[in-house]
């Protein structure tokens, strides 16, 4: 299948004009005017996943979080992020980018994490565009915060979360923002969630947090990574005819001691 028609395909889901106008997205190495018989699908583009994409004979790496995300002075070929391109060129693999438009798609992150934790009434957290925006809000059966930390750690499968506000909170209504959800803080309070579910939560926002009495619970920026089994899922539904792969490797440069 030609990766033109592939990518065709992908932007009717996740147009690039969705993407925030600081963010950069789309192709960034390569071509895809080729024949793509297999997809690579990773949260992250590391040094293990390009030479994971070389084994299986990848012609197509798509990746949320973008390689190059700042203008590019030089290629140094002696850096890591000089080595990555250097290999992705040699090896003739392309590597696309879907970043804030993914997230904001309503076919996209958000709403494959929303679904994971089985939010009911879901509903756009924060608005970009007339239809769809960032994060989701949404309802589950009452339950203590405790009980309900322990349903996301096990859906998410962390070991540890990091918890803001009062844990004797009964939870009814939840916003998700997967990634780093600071900036919808906000717009979690205005829509009376008893949680916000999210990731990268600084001190400084935790104390803003504190001071409006909103609950977050941070479970951690790589809680994404699950959006690859169900946009296979997608992406195989929409027609696309490619051997669509599932990165095997952990991205997440976190390690708890």
């Amino acid at each position: 299948m030609n990766g033109i028609e592939i990518i065709g395909i992908f932007e009717q889901l996740y147009p690039k004009d969705l993407a925030y106008k600081w963010d950069n997205v789309g192709l960034q190495i390569g071509t895809i005017n080729k024949e793509i018989n297999n997809v690579l699908l990773s949260l992250d583009l590391t040094l293990e996943v390009v030479e994971e994409a070389i084994q299986n004979k990848t012609e197509l790496i798509i990746v949320h979080h973008p390689l190059i995300f700042s203008p590019l002075k030089s290629i140094e070929t002696d850096t890591y992020k000089g080595k990555i391109i250097e290999k992705l060129i040699k090896s003739n693999i392309a590597l696309y980018v879907a970043h804030t438009n993914f997230d904001v798609s309503s076919f996209g992150m958000n709403t494959m994490l929303a679904n994971m934790l089985n939010l009911k009434n879901q509903k756009v957290l924060e608005f970009t565009t007339e239809d769809e925006g960032i994060g989701k809000v949404g309802t589950v059966n009452s339950i203590t915060m405790k009980d309900y930390i322990n349903t996301v750690k096990e859906t998410f499968k962390v070991e540890n979360a990091r918890f803001i506000g009062d844990m004797n909170k009964i939870v009814n209504r939840v916003a998700i923002t997967g990634g780093s959800g600071s900036s919808t803080i906000n717009s979690a309070s205005d829509n009376d969630v008893d949680v916000l579910i999210t990731g990268d939560i600084s001190y400084h926002h935790a104390h803003d947090a504190l001071a409006i009495n909103l609950n977050i619970l941070d479970i951690g920026h790589n809680i994404e990574k699950f959006f690859v089994n169900e946009l296979k899922n997608i992406l195989e539904d929409k027609g696309i005819k490619a051997n669509i792969l599932i990165s095997k490797i952990n991205t997440d440069p976190y390690k708890f001691v």
